[in-house]
């Protein structure tokens, strides 16, 4: 287990917290806790920070480095998030601009390592199911997706049929194509 993760289920944060919190959130929480206690929290073998430590008198622990984040390979849960960590990966690689990808996605490729998101996004489909039950869109995107479909619809119907059509007319032809 991770250490800093380690430190702040000691402190009394539920997995779950911890859980929904990025490298980035996760490494300013335990800092702030560490910064709390007064402790310093220093990897066995870095000898400079204990021997500048106790130079110092301040107190500190050590703990012993299980896996770097460089050891440890990630895999998607689902087929939609391996997809959306391909495009991530894409839009930080540069491969697709910015500009044609969702705000999420953006956010994901400006927050995550590039070894992160491939290792996300080289998860074989194979055996991974379409959608994760944790994964599951809010009402609220959902209410979203729904509102920017309708109107797309309205779009294509204003475009493509005269304005005096019935509601019938536009059924008979949507089953017609």
């Amino acid at each position: 287990m991770n250490h800093k993760i380690a430190k702040l289920l000691r402190e009394g944060f539920s997995i779950n917290t911890i859980e929904k919190l990025n490298t980035n959130q996760l490494s300013a929480l335990y800092n702030r806790i560490v910064e709390q206690t007064g402790t310093l929290n220093i990897p066995n073998g870095d000898a400079a920070s204990i021997a500048k430590a106790k130079a110092e008198k301040k107190p500190f622990v050590t703990y012993e480095e299980e896996l770097g984040e460089e050891d440890v390979n990630e895999k998607a849960k689902s087929q939609k998030q391996q997809k959306l960590m391909g495009l991530a990966l894409d839009v930080k690689k540069g491969n697709t601009p910015k500009s044609k990808v969702s705000k999420k996605v953006q956010d994901m490729s400006k927050e995550m390592s590039k070894k992160d998101l491939k290792d996300f996004a080289s998860t074989k489909h194979k055996g991974l199911p379409i959608y994760s039950m944790e994964q599951e869109d809010t009402d609220e995107d959902h209410d979203v997706n729904v509102k920017n479909i309708e109107e797309s619809i309205l779009n294509i119907i204003e475009k493509h049929l005269p304005p005096h059509t019935t509601k019938g007319e536009l059924l008979k032809t949507i089953r017609r194509k």
